[in-house]
């Protein structure tokens, strides 16, 4: 028996060594360090694949298949553009382009005619017979306007005003208002000019109510008989503005007005021309300016007279004037 046991005993221990010859002890931080860095792998992976089709959307937009599954916040973070965007957003041109451009039209502009300056400037006024108001006028067609209806006016005034009447203001402003200031002799006389002025007024306003009343004072619009669009028939040339000027007042001069402000100038940029406005004054008495509006409005010069301000100051008539010139640029 007890050879025996101990022989299973032997047996017993030999089993056991020959199986703890076959286990294996396993490094817990090996397997840690291994599964780190799988992780670490994927992860960088990951974020390769994310950053590479986020530059594929920000380079060639969003493919039509996949719009609207990004939010607008990513596409905006990553600059790119969903396919309703690209379809709605074409591409713009170049500085170069942008340049060559402006280069063309500014060619354009320096070889246009005088009709093709009046299409820019109005279009439809190239096709419309019934230009009956001052604002559907022609800017040349506004100076003659301005040119030949002063002249109308201040006529009109001369032989309808009674021999008993002063005024001690008189304006004209284009297109044809005017306002008056003075006194009359007699109540008769002024009732007498205040019904020719309201004959030949489109509007009239008077703020004298008494039959007895002598002053005179009044403003309207006056009716022009005799519209003359043809007077101005063309821009003046850069060139040719000192030898315009000086026939304008070479004008006045023959006509015994002497006119100052002429050599200062307001320029006003317009785009296709520029206006050239002069405030000038003048000393003469009305007499010697009435002749000179009369053959200023007959005459060729390319100037209109938008304003007109004549005034009594102690005994000496003050004329003050703007006068317009429209230049090519």
């Amino acid at each position: 028996m007890i050879h025996m046991n101990l022989i299973a005993v032997a047996e017993k221990n030999a089993s056991l060594g020959a199986l703890s010859q076959q286990v294996h002890v396993t490094n817990v931080a090996d397997v840690e360090r291994r599964y780190k860095k799988k992780y670490l792998t994927v992860a960088v992976a990951a974020l390769l694949a994310v950053v590479g089709f986020s530059a594929y959307l920000s380079m060639k937009g969003v493919p039509a298949a996949l719009d609207g599954v990004f939010p607008d916040s990513y596409l905006n973070l990553i600059g790119a553009k969903s396919a309703a965007a690209k379809a709605t957003t074409p591409a713009g041109p170049t500085a170069e382009q942008i340049a060559q451009q402006q280069e063309a039209v500014a060619k354009a502009r320096a070889a246009m005619s005088a009709r093709d300056i009046v299409g820019e400037i109005n279009p439809q006024a190239l096709f419309n017979n019934k230009r009956t108001s001052y604002n559907s006028y022609l800017p040349l067609e506004k100076l003659s306007f301005q040119k030949t209806s002063l002249a109308q006016f201040l006529s009109f005034l001369n032989t309808a005003s009674p021999d008993d009447i002063g005024f001690s203001e008189c304006v004209y402003q284009a297109p044809n208002f005017y306002y008056l200031r003075g006194i009359a002799m007699k109540a008769s006389s002024q009732h007498a000019l205040m019904d020719r002025l309201k004959a030949v007024s489109k509007q009239f306003q008077t703020p004298i109510a008494s039959e007895a009343a002598t002053e005179v004072a009044a403003f309207g619009q006056f009716a022009v008989p005799q519209v003359r669009l043809d007077a101005v028939r063309g821009f003046v040339p850069a060139a040719e503005i000192p030898a315009e000027v000086k026939a304008f007042k070479s004008l006045a001069a023959s006509n015994k007005v002497q006119l100052k402000g002429l050599d200062k100038p307001i320029v006003d940029d317009l785009g296709v021309y520029k206006r050239y406005v002069y405030n000038v004054t003048s000393t003469a008495d009305f007499a010697d300016l009435l002749n000179f509006f009369n053959v200023f409005a007959n005459s060729t010069i390319r100037m209109g007279v938008s304003k007109a301000d004549l005034r009594f100051a102690k005994k000496n008539l003050i004329t003050t004037m703007r006068v317009e010139m429209f230049v090519l640029r």
